[in-house]
């Protein structure tokens, strides 16, 4: 007996092109604390950069990717 594929059970929370979109924001917002800690920022201004950053990555990546699904 054929398994039948996940999208006819459950659908899924998040899309692919939105997963993409939070998890590179979430690392530039990573990269961007990790770097204001290794030039002796403080964690408090670590976290405002990160957090800045993440916003900025996250507005731009929503621009950028194509929400098209290779369909033209």
């Amino acid at each position: 007996m054929a398994k039948e594929s996940r999208t006819a059970g459950r659908p899924y929370l998040l899309s692919v092109r939105a997963s993409l979109v939070l998890a590179l924001s979430v690392l530039v917002g990573g990269v961007a604390a990790g770097l204001t800690v290794a030039s002796s920022g403080g964690w408090a201004s670590a976290l405002l950069a990160g957090g800045a950053a993440a916003g900025g990555a996250l507005a731009l990546f929503n621009q950028i990717i194509d929400d098209s699904d290779g369909v033209r």
